[in-house]
């Protein structure tokens, strides 16, 4: 809960209250005539000031800024009143606060505060104000202390002030007191019959999230999901559910970002075809890293391209995931993926395709049991009537084996070896007699 990223949401919000807080000049005027003359603002002035207002209501700050420095620099008999002096540091105050320059609304706002016989409520907003420019200028200790010190005085204050208490307390990772407030404020909304705010959701499940609360933090998501549909919301819901071990209402979750489109990056949608995988849903994983590879949210690289055909191959959709485990083994600078696509060719009988992928295994290297792959090689040439080469290959494998101790590859390759060299001798023996 950086001040910067809090800085657009205040300045709204500083504007708003300093709007409500700041009386029109006419219902000034109104007010403080049954006090005093002297309490009036003179017409002169009362002029001035509303010129001041129309230009900075056009945008024109300069102007509006220039007309308040004439007022601020009358001596003499034409010196402005106590409570002139205080209107015309309002209006700077909300000059400086519309352009955005904090430090010289604080300033303004300080002058302000400073002037004697100010009404109640001006003193209350303009310390309410102050807190929260404090707090936008990242002088955080200064921000919680004004408000304390409002609160101590302030007549009903909304649940919006314990929220920005709230604030003030996590940027300073007061945990606990910043969990109290937010508390207090939801309490104060429900006796007051006020709404309740996407951003007090948000702020109280960042708190449970912080405290290791997840079953709290839990109930809050689920009302912002339900509310406030968005990504971010939906995402840590899903890493909630994840904390909690809640593997099915984390695939929920998941499903529900997805059809809502709010799972628009590559690592949310592999992260998704995992879950999927994980739940025994191959082909659902593969649908949404192909759909992703299509959209162009999945780079195809070779590692995406892999898993798009092995959740192919392990939903028995062979035929889908040949061309994903082709375009990986041609990319890959080793060769076991063409190994295990030499095995779905195998399954599919394509044993001439099998013996090239395996063979472009071999020459890639970096496999890890070469053996096997030879192994197998032998058996794809022979399925491809490639007799002569497969012996040539399983008794390679069968002095390996020997060799390295590999006793149920040795046994299984020697039984292939004699079996091959059986299939030879009949093939030449129904040649012979062909021929005879």
């Amino acid at each position: 809960m950086q001040t910067s990223v809090l800085k657009p949401l205040l300045k709204s919000l500083f504007l708003g209250l300093l709007l409500l807080s700041t009386y029109t000049l006419a219902d000034e005027k109104a007010q403080y005539e049954k006090h005093s003359a002297t309490a009036l603002i003179s017409a002169a002035v009362y002029d001035e000031l509303v010129k001041a207002q129309e230009a900075q209501e056009k945008g024109d700050t300069a102007a509006a800024i220039t007309i308040l420095d004439g007022l601020k620099s009358r001596t003499g008999r034409r010196a402005l009143k106590p409570y002139e002096l205080a209107q015309m540091w309002n209006f700077y105050a909300y000059a400086y606060l519309a352009d955005e320059n904090y430090k010289q609304a604080i300033q303004a706002f300080t002058q302000l505060w400073a002037q004697e016989d100010l009404p109640a409520q001006l003193i209350s907003s303009t310390q309410y104000t102050l807190a929260q420019l404090y707090f936008a200028e990242g002088d955080v200790k200064k921000a919680i202390q004004l408000l304390e010190n409002w609160f101590k005085t302030a007549d009903n204050p909304s649940p919006d002030a314990y929220v920005l208490l709230a604030q003030m307390y996590l940027q300073t990772e007061q945990l606990d007191n910043a969990l109290k407030q937010l508390l207090t404020a939801f309490d104060i909304a429900k006796a007051q019959n006020r709404p309740e705010k996407e951003n007090w959701y948000a702020l109280l499940q960042y708190v449970y999230a912080e405290k290791k609360q997840y079953k709290n933090q839990l109930k809050a998501l689920e009302v912002l999901v339900n509310r406030w549909p968005k990504r971010n919301y939906w995402l840590a819901l899903m890493g909630t559910y994840s904390e909690l071990g809640m593997d099915k209402q984390q695939l929920a979750a998941m499903d529900a970002a997805y059809q809502q489109g709010m799972l628009d990056q590559e690592n949310y949608l592999i992260s998704y075809a995992q879950m999927l995988m994980a739940n025994q849903q191959p082909f659902q994983a593969a649908k949404v890293m192909q759909r992703g590879l299509d959209n162009q949210q999945i780079t195809a690289n070779v590692k995406n391209l892999e898993r798009i055909g092995e959740y192919y191959r392990r939903a028995q959709e062979t035929k889908k995931a040949i061309p994903y485990l082709e375009q990986a083994a041609k990319a890959s600078d080793n060769g076991e993926i063409a190994l295990r696509l030499a095995y779905v060719y195998m399954n599919r009988y394509q044993y001439k395709e099998a013996v090239a992928s395996v063979r472009t295994a071999l020459s890639k290297g970096g496999i890890k049991k070469p053996l096997e792959a030879q192994f197998l090689l032998g058996q794809a040439q022979f399925h491809a009537g490639q007799f002569e080469d497969s012996r040539s290959s399983l008794a390679a494998v069968v002095k390996a084996a020997k060799q390295t101790e590999a006793e149920r590859l040795y046994q299984q390759a020697s039984q292939w070896l004699k079996f091959i060299d059986s299939e030879i001798k009949r093939e030449k023996e129904i040649k012979a007699y062909l021929q005879g």
